[in-house]
């Protein structure tokens, strides 16, 4: 990775290069009217600067003097011509041997002996470039004679600025700063790759490998907080919460599997093994007389209707946590629909002396929408519960009413054993029976309450139950009343 990263940022220079050199021969099309050939702007950096006119007029006056009569170069009254050239800008030496009888203000003695060119009788190289002091000068120059046969020369030099002269001179030093300016550069972007993104990276491919492996407990951080890199991070976070999550559903499912193959297991062998006692009586003739065998039958049946019942809830219950069983929700008037709900039940409590009523505390015209035949189920259930736990002579089961603002509650209340606080929450889980032992000598599946609250929970309700230990047990739950304008023209009815 690191290295496809390094690419990229010498192809980002290699872009940013070819882009500079596009720009620069632009504008030298810009400027000359064409574009110029490499080879053509080479020759115009680094050919020679023609010649001043003021130039080739001082080599001409200086030498016919040398020619004619070189001592006068010797003599105080030529300064009068050298004067004259060097308010032209001009600088002029005179040399005898290896020294220097005169040069201008502005040039440097030593620097002169040092890089003055050799004397030249045949005057075949007369011009060039020669340094003083760190400037750099374009000659002219004349070599000749004295009249004591000493070598001499008269030179012409102006200053010049030529690039390419520039380049001769420091193009080494210039490349080289350039080439470890770029090398620096390129170590500082591979550190701070490296910080920035390689290790917070390496540590991301760490923790998502711990994912890999299912180990998610976890948290995923990393060195750097800020940048794409912790953004990344911050989302395999959430990623890793959510698949947490999922894995502890997982296992309480699993748990909750486990738990109802077990419970379903001893509820079936309860009376299926009950059922073949009887049975094998039967056969045996131990029932040998008519009221024996009628016993044994009911007993046989009752356990069988028991079975039947708790397959049901069984099926319902296991629709329910899979969101398949279909409802059919219609708008009703639930005043009307408790009245007949009540009507029905109190004659099959009254065999049981169990005393059924109902109150309603500013029910009028609650219109709620709700599967019928489902929250039937939710009151028969709670109902069934509240019988099973009765204890008292006179019993009583009340169903309240209360109608709220955007909501309807029902209670069923009953005077029964009640319960203690801790198990008020685990009523509704399933197969949980208040009973210490797993005996259905009162009968149910323990299915009853947590189908409740499944049901109440599809209809965008609530359930809870309150309770006090030997006085009874109240479990309400809530509805949701119709919106005004809501599902016009569909039937109300009282169930």
């Amino acid at each position: 990775m690191r290295s496809r990263f390094l690419i990229t940022f010498l192809g980002s220079l290699f872009v940013i290069i070819c882009s500079m050199v596009a720009i620069f021969w632009l504008l030298l099309f810009a400027i000359n009217g064409q574009a110029s050939s490499p080879v053509q702007l080479y020759k115009s950096v680094t050919q020679q600067k023609q010649i001043t006119y003021d130039e080739q007029e001082a080599l001409v006056t200086f030498r016919k003097i040398a020619k004619e009569n070189p001592d006068d170069l010797m003599k105080p009254n030529i300064r009068q011509s050298i004067d004259t050239y060097e308010m032209k800008g001009l600088n002029i030496v005179i040399r005898k041997q290896d020294e220097i009888l005169y040069h201008s203000p502005d040039l440097i003695v030593k620097s002169l002996i040092a890089h003055a060119p050799k004397f030249d009788t045949e005057n075949i190289y007369t011009q060039g470039t020669i340094d003083n002091k760190g400037s750099l000068y374009r000659y002219l120059k004349f070599d000749f004679h004295f009249s004591d046969n000493d070598k001499g020369s008269v030179m012409i030099l102006k200053q010049v600025n030529s690039f390419a002269e520039f380049l001769q001179r420091w193009g080494f030093i210039i490349i080289t700063l350039i080439l470890a300016i770029a090398v620096f550069l390129v170590i500082l972007f591979n550190r701070s790759l490296n910080k920035a993104i390689i290790v917070p990276l390496r540590e991301l491919s760490k923790k998502v490998q711990q994912l890999k492996e299912g180990k998610l407990e976890g948290k995923i951080e990393i060195s750097t907080s800020k940048g794409e890199v912790s953004e990344l991070a911050q989302e395999f976070e959430k990623l890793r919460e959510a698949l947490n999550r999922v894995s502890k559903e997982n296992r309480k499912y699993e748990e909750n599997r486990k738990e109802l193959l077990s419970n379903i297991s001893h509820d079936l062998k309860t009376p299926i093994t009950s059922i073949i006692g009887y049975v094998e009586g039967l056969k045996d003739g131990v029932a040998d007389t008519k009221a024996k065998q009628d016993k044994y039958l009911n007993i046989v049946y009752n356990k069988a209707k028991s079975m039947n019942f708790l397959i049901d809830d069984l099926f319902v219950f296991s629709k329910l946590d899979l969101q398949k069983l279909p409802f059919h929700f219609e708008y009703i008037d639930l005043k009307k629909f408790l009245v007949h709900f009540v009507e029905e039940y109190q004659l099959d409590l009254e065999q049981k002396d169990i005393h059924l009523t109902l109150q309603d505390v500013h029910l009028n015209k609650a219109i709620v929408r709700i599967d019928v035949q489902q929250i039937r189920r939710v009151l028969d259930n709670m109902i069934q519960n509240s019988v099973k736990h009765m204890n008292k002579e006179e019993k009583r089961i009340t169903i309240i009413a209360r109608q709220e603002v955007e909501t309807v509650s029902i209670t069923v209340q009953d005077n029964g054993a009640g319960m203690a606080v801790e198990n008020l929450e685990m009523i509704f889980d399933r197969f949980y029976r208040i009973e210490s032992s797993r005996n259905s000598d009162k009968g149910g599946s323990g299915l009853g309450l947590a189908i409740a609250r499944q049901i109440i929970l599809e209809h965008g309700g609530t359930i809870k139950a309150d309770s006090k230990l030997g006085e009874g047990t109240s479990i309400t739950f809530t509805l949701p009343l119709k919106e005004n304008g809501d599902n016009e023209g569909n039937s109300i009815s009282g169930g």
